[in-house]
């Protein structure tokens, strides 16, 4: 009966430890871009490459223009390869959107393969807000949010090898700091957006008030 007990209790925490793990999902790709080659630029602006891009009154030689002429406004895609043309090869570097040439909005990053690598929200070139580090399956790694350039308040990183907790990091007092069980949990959708949008509103949940 000793036997019996010991043998029920190990099979139910080795059901708890698996449910607590949601099952995997396929990682996010740069198909979550839509028409990446293609996407719409904002009045005035006009497509150059996978670039919006807006002229210069005076072509770049004025005064706080642009010395290329135009500058970056709207939705950009940098490609890994400018010269491949097989679509299937073609691969996603970051793609960002851009307001009068500096990053606005939510930046995604995306590995050789075309696998959602990180996403970082952004204002006025500077990180700000929401910063996440995705691995290959998908899983989060990284988490941590930032004001105006600088990581602030709790941070949060899992190990890459089996994604269990790391620890957390209080940036004000550089130290670790002991979290919740909730907090402890991975927030792998994070990694599985289901759109990439790049003018997403910023998640500034994090910053401390």
């Amino acid at each position: 009966m000793r036997i019996s007990s010991i043998s029920f209790v190990a099979t139910s925490l080795l059901a708890v430890t698996v449910s607590a793990d949601p099952k995997p999902q396929p990682p996010t790709t740069q198909a979550c871009l839509g028409n990446f080659m293609a996407l719409p630029c904002p009045p005035n602006a006009r497509r150059a490459g996978t670039e919006c891009r807006v002229d210069e009154p005076n072509h770049g030689k004025g005064a706080n223009e642009h010395w290329s002429g135009s500058q970056r406004q709207g939705p950009a895609v940098f490609l890994r390869d400018d010269n491949e043309k097989d679509p299937a090869k073609i691969r996603v570097s970051f793609a960002a959107n851009y307001k009068d040439h500096k990053k606005q909005g939510r930046v995604f990053h995306f590995d050789a393969d075309g696998r959602l690598e990180s996403i970082a929200d952004m204002a006025n070139d500077d990180f700000h807000g929401l910063s996440v580090d995705c691995t290959p399956e998908g899983r989060v790694y990284n988490l941590a949010y930032f004001k105006n350039g600088k990581v602030v308040g709790i941070s949060r990183s899992w190990r890459v090898k089996d994604g269990s907790f790391s620890y957390a990091m209080d940036q004000a007092k550089h130290e670790t700091v002991p979290v919740s069980p909730a907090l402890m949990a991975r927030p792998d959708e994070l990694c599985h957006p289901a759109r990439c949008e790049l003018d997403a509103k910023p998640d500034l949940s994090g910053i401390p008030k």
